[in-house]
């Protein structure tokens, strides 16, 4: 049984590295996708500022990324463009910009009804 000393477990952790390895395609698709999804939430319904499909835009994108990157697993058998394994990257994006266009929503007071609803 060997011992492990300071120098050892120092060592160990300079081996973790994180890597992104989305090519200038994936890039695209992932902003593109991005930009889509904040257009589509900033129309359905009523919004009461402007910048609403801004933040769920950034939110998606960051969603996809990491559902995409760090998700490594699926990367095997799922489809990648360019690096971007597009169902994890969907799925990610999907859970973090709804749960950022629930939260604008609800915190500028906006609603999915195009009329005034009953308190």
């Amino acid at each position: 049984m060997a011992i492990e000393t300071q120098a050892m477990r120092r060592e160990r952790r300079r081996q973790v590295e994180l890597v992104i390895t989305l090519g200038l395609g994936g890039w695209i698709l992932l902003i593109a996708a991005s930009l889509v999804f904040g257009a589509i939430a900033q129309y359905v319904g009523e919004t009461r500022t402007g910048w609403e499909g801004t933040v769920d835009a950034v939110a998606f994108g960051i969603g996809g990324l990491i559902g995409s990157e760090f998700i490594v697993a699926t990367q095997a058998y799922g489809p990648v463009w360019d690096g971007l394994a597009l169902v994890p990257a969907l799925i990610g994006g999907l859970i973090v910009g709804l749960i950022a266009e629930l939260s604008t929503r609800y915190v500028t007071h906006g609603s999915y009804a195009h009329h005034p609803t009953a308190a």
